[in-house]
């Protein structure tokens, strides 16, 4: 039994949700490996955890210019002010090795890498290390040459590396893994038929796991539109936003959905035509895994607007820039058929089902 310790944080949601995936495959498909996940911070002191998970939030939610720009001072820096905020704990990691025994640690976050390479080193430890990128470019936090092997999304960032000096032998783009119920396609008929919604073009807003975005707006945008839609709006874990969706949504007369925190994400993705979205490295994995047309709202500053920057050059998506002009973006989109064939053909060419499946052939030393 070969052991993998997978090293998450709890800042956004898309670090823990590709750990699980992994968990997940690997429970069903792999049970010659056990995999265990850690949040790093929360070992360390779990504190640490709680207050970066919500200055992340608080942050991205309303402050993303600052966010912004504390992002690029540090991506200047070489990510300086963010590898080694742990080098003060590395007794604690070296605990948490010994403790767990792990062949294999994966990265998900990269606020455990410098601490990690370090302890590897300085207590002679042999286990391989894997950096697995959630997003569809990365941040200089991410970097350290020392790392075993580099796992991207894209050919793209695999050129990126290159150029950031990480040899090409330890670069894979092979993918970010999703949960398996991505990979199940209902039609949207029946998708719709479980979920109680009319069978009409359906359109998905969504705002992360904790609901950021103006999906008000988007709403009031969406209610201004002539054609012949039902909208669905998932809120995530903002109760606050929810209330206000459906306080606002019984003033419209439209077919209109209002879903908080919810498991069918993945039902709700084969139900929809198009999906309304703040660019998120795990919601772009499994949209393009779905053939779902993307139009993109107000990335947050950072590693959203370099997403965001990403799924235009591959014509993936659209770009909305204000809210209002939601109706318009989406008529535009609608009647451009061979535009809309297009985004999907070039959805299935970037997507990556078998990511989490190539994840432990890379394990295995077999790819």
């Amino acid at each position: 039994m070969k052991k993998v310790l997978i090293l998450t944080a709890a800042i956004g949601g898309g670090h823990n949700a590709t750990s699980n995936a992994i968990k997940e495959f690997a429970n069903l498909y792999r049970q010659d490996y056990e995999v265990e996940i850690v949040d790093i911070l929360e070992y360390i002191r779990p504190v640490l955890s709680k207050i970066a998970g919500k200055s992340y939030e608080i942050n991205a939610k309303n402050f993303p210019d600052i966010y912004g720009w504390i992002y690029e001072l540090n991506n200047a820096s070489d990510g300086k002010l963010t590898k080694n905020n742990l080098s003060l704990f590395n007794s604690k990691v070296r605990e948490m090795m010994e403790e767990h025994e792990p062949q294999h640690v994966i990265c998900v976050h990269p606020v455990a890498i410098r601490s990690v390479v370090k302890t590897r080193e300085k207590y002679h430890l042999d286990f391989s290390i894997t950096v697995l990128m959630t997003d569809y470019d990365y941040h200089e936090t991410w970097l350290d040459v020392e790392v075993d092997r580099f796992i991207v999304s894209s050919p793209f960032m695999k050129y990126k590396l290159m150029a950031d000096g990480i040899p090409d032998f330890k670069i894979k783009s092979t993918g970010i893994p999703t949960a398996l119920s991505v990979n199940k396609k209902t039609s949207a008929s029946d998708a719709r038929k479980s979920l109680g919604l009319k069978d009409k073009t359906t359109v998905l807003a969504m705002g992360g796991s904790f609901g950021a975005g103006k999906l008000k707006k988007l709403m009031a945008g969406l209610a201004q539109s002539d054609e012949n839609i039902q909208m669905v709006f998932i809120a995530g874990k903002n109760k606050r936003t929810q209330r206000q969706l459906e306080k606002y949504s019984k003033e419209l007369e439209k077919d209109i959905r209002i879903e908080g925190f919810t498991d069918k994400v993945s039902l709700y993705m084969d139900a929809a035509d198009f999906l309304i979205t703040k660019p998120g490295g795990l919601t772009i994995t499994e949209a393009l895994i779905k053939r779902i047309p993307l139009i993109i709202s107000k990335p947050i500053p950072g590693q959203e607007e370099e997403n965001a920057i990403y799924l235009q050059n591959k014509g993936i998506a659209v770009r909305l820039n204000r809210e209002n002009e939601i109706g318009i973006v989406l008529k535009d989109l609608m009647q451009d058929k061979e535009r809309i064939q297009y985004i999907k053909k070039m959805q299935e060419k970037y997507s990556k089902p078998d990511a989490a499946k190539d994840l432990f052939l890379l394990l295995d030393g077999i790819k």
